[in-house]
């Protein structure tokens, strides 16, 4: 029973030591950045509404939600609009689109929630009485 034990201890230990050997790292000419990300180097891409334009993934998913939406796939319309959040988490449009979907379903916290949190992502003109009205129509 011992000799099991040690074994097993030597096992584990073989392969966590494998696993905390630093990686090889290769030099880099020219550092790398993420054009969603701004950088302090370059100029901010984001626009003064904090709405990521150009941006043909999410574009793309927004397209894709509302004919999800129109089609009746409002499950299918909520997980792809939960996409576009986890890729561009500080767009407004986004939350906006899912505090209407929420309202259509009866689902008014949701709806309120996702609302508020569209207006305090500093929203364009347009999408902030957008948000109010639909705040206004749940109280």
């Amino acid at each position: 029973m011992n000799h099991y034990k040690i074994v097993t201890v030597v096992c584990l230990s073989s392969f966590l030591w494998a696993c905390s050997t630093s990686p090889t790292t290769t030099p880099v000419s020219a550092p790398v950045t993420d054009p969603t990300t701004p950088s302090s180097i370059s100029a901010p891409t984001e626009s003064p509404d904090n709405t990521v334009k150009g941006s043909s993934a999410l574009n793309s998913l927004l397209n894709l939600a509302e004919q999800q939406e129109s089609n009746g796939n409002l499950r299918g319309a909520r997980a792809t609009l939960g996409r576009a959040i986890r890729i561009s988490p500080r767009n407004p449009e986004t939350y906006l689109r899912l505090a209407e979907l929420s309202y259509r379903e009866g689902k008014n916290a949701q709806s309120q929630s996702f609302a508020e949190k569209a207006l305090s992502l500093n929203p364009s003109k347009a999408l902030t009485e957008q948000a109010e009205s639909l705040l206004e129509s749940l109280y």
